[in-house]
């Protein structure tokens, strides 16, 4: 009965070291599990540090660019500001600019057809004047076809109308007295005139160097002009009624010459008379 109990001790001992050593294995195996996992738990754990620091350094980097940034923005609002308020200026100047070239160009387009208006008026009254002047060049022109071969012709000359008698023409041989075809001149002349009483005219003799001889009463060669105006006027008042407040006598002497007095040639047609048409013309517009 007593190797029983001993039997029952081994058997306890024996399981008491048994369940010592699997708990020893266990307690191993957790401790180095769990040294395992510290060893990788610590190694993140330096990791996540040195990533950690990574970031802290981005995030002052990023910090930096952002301020730049701002600053940048900061710049470019005021510059914006700045620009805005110097397009509104300018703007309101190109408004003021305009406005000013606007109101002159209409003042001068105004002013423009002032004096387009005024330019119209002052063609519109030479026309005028100058037909005038045509009609009494024309018709003198006929009036004296028949004397054309002679030398009797018309012309307009600025404002005045020139009838121009040879002396040929109008004067007998002594140039002094008007001869029997000059009458006939002066006679288509006088009829001219009477139907225009309003028409005024100049007489105007013209003569060479050489006094005739046989003149003793002629001083000079102005008085023998003027006497041979005078006796033209004086024919078309005393032999064809012309009213003498059309005519008015002229003397120039040898002092026009159309050519040279050197020939006789030359001093017979230097000596000429001269009938100067003055028609009313009609006034030019005044200019406001």
């Amino acid at each position: 009965m007593k190797f029983i109990p001993t039997l029952l001790s081994v058997i306890l001992i024996f399981s008491s070291g048994c369940v010592g050593a699997k708990k020893y294995r266990f307690e191993k195996r957790t401790r180095l599990a769990a040294e395992e996992r510290e060893k990788v738990l610590v190694e993140e754990l330096l990791y996540r540090k040195k990533e950690n620091s990574g970031l802290v350094q981005s995030v002052g980097e990023l910090n930096k660019i952002v301020g730049r940034q701002e600053l940048e923005i900061k710049n470019l609002q005021t510059e914006l500001t700045f620009r805005t308020q110097s397009m509104g200026e300018s703007a309101s100047k190109l408004s003021s600019e305009k406005a000013t070239l606007e109101k002159n160009l209409i003042s001068a387009r105004e002013e423009l057809g002032e004096k387009n208006e005024y330019i119209s008026k002052v063609n519109s009254v030479l026309t005028r004047r100058k037909s005038s002047l045509l009609d009494i060049e024309t018709g003198l022109n006929q009036l004296y076809a028949g004397k054309r071969a002679l030398g009797v012709r018309a012309a307009v000359q600025g404002e005045m109308v020139l009838l121009t008698l040879p002396d040929n023409v109008l004067f007998e041989s002594n140039g002094l007295s008007v001869s029997t075809p000059g009458y006939e001149v002066l006679n288509m002349l006088a009829q001219y005139l009477t139907a225009r009483p309003s028409l005024s005219v100049d007489v105007v003799a013209y003569t060479d160097n050489v006094i005739p001889p046989k003149e003793k009463t002629i001083k000079d060669t102005w008085d023998w002009s003027l006497q041979r105006a005078t006796n033209v006027v004086r024919a078309l008042i005393g032999e064809f009624n012309v009213n003498a407040n059309q005519l008015t006598p002229v003397g120039r002497g040898e002092f026009y010459p159309l050519t040279s007095n050197e020939s006789a040639e030359g001093r017979m047609k230097n000596r000429r008379t001269v009938v100067v048409f003055r028609p009313r013309l009609p006034d030019l517009p005044q200019q406001d």
